[in-house]
């Protein structure tokens, strides 16, 4: 049977729906054959155009059906909630100018909220409730720049985040930055570029052997029993990430395959 996440980007069982960039048309069909429902997120007119869709600056996902949605993003809320999903307006509206643009942009990593003093109010306060240790790092883009391995464990390029989940007792993994495409940008982060699938998946959005340090990251995720997937050829892309919102308990869960 179909459920909410408990826990923000930690599924346990298969992913069936997520919110997705409107924009990224060929990852949502390579996701919908994995049984992937996408609510997808249209450009937002105050962000710039190359991340106006990006699902990690558009909304941040706080556990079961809770969501925080960008303040005024009807659309993006009306589809969520069709998915049963109780979305709810950040406090802040997103502009386009750092640090305006970046207040839902913070990682959830199991008990811990990885995000810059920019961070929206709303989604500190909700955090907070559900006594989550807010963590302040100097990178905005937390979500972006992380990759949410289990509740314990993440990889990043950024050294503000590694610092600070080392301190908080987190097992990190850091690679070099770039080599991950984002259109206008000299690159884009890692952490935009892929999601899990499921508790043993995470699905890299391009090819995941372009990446200089893919063994080091392969191996990594085999430490934690992860399987890597690569769902497209070529480089791997930063489209927002995949924020994974429903999922189904299964046997199979997870086993979708191995990047090599």
């Amino acid at each position: 049977m179909e459920r909410f996440l408990a826990q923000p980007n930690l599924p346990k069982g298969r992913v069936t729906a997520a919110v997705l960039s409107g924009e990224a048309l060929t990852l949502r069909t390579c996701l919908e054959q994995y049984g992937v429902r996408c609510v997808t997120a249209a450009p937002w007119p105050a962000l710039p155009a190359p991340v106006a869709s990006h699902p990690d600056m558009l909304c941040h996902h706080l556990g079961g059906r809770e969501i925080l949605v960008n303040q005024g993003n009807q659309e993006l809320s009306h589809f969520l909630l069709e998915e049963g999903m109780a979305p709810v307006f950040s406090q802040a509206a997103l502009g386009g100018t750092y640090p305006a643009d970046i207040p839902l942009n913070a990682a959830r990593i199991g008990h811990f909220l990885l995000g810059h003093a920019a961070c929206d109010s709303l989604l500190r306060q909700a955090c907070a409730k559900k006594n989550v240790c807010f963590i302040p790092v100097k990178q905005g883009y937390a979500k972006c720049s992380t990759v949410v391995v289990t509740e314990n464990a993440c990889i990043t390029a950024d050294p503000s985040v590694k610092a600070a989940a080392v301190a908080a007792g987190l097992d990190v993994l850091a690679v070099r930055p770039g080599f991950v495409a984002l259109k206008g940008y000299s690159y884009g982060f890692l952490g935009g570029a892929c999601g899990k699938l499921s508790k043993d998946c995470l699905a890299f959005f391009g090819d995941g052997t372009s990446h200089p340090d893919w063994e080091a990251i392969r191996s990594f995720l085999r430490n934690y029993h992860i399987h890597p997937l690569s769902l497209q050829s070529g480089e791997l892309q930063d489209t927002g990430g995949l924020i994974p919102l429903k999922e189904v308990l299964s046997e199979d869960a997870g086993k979708d395959g191995d990047a090599g």
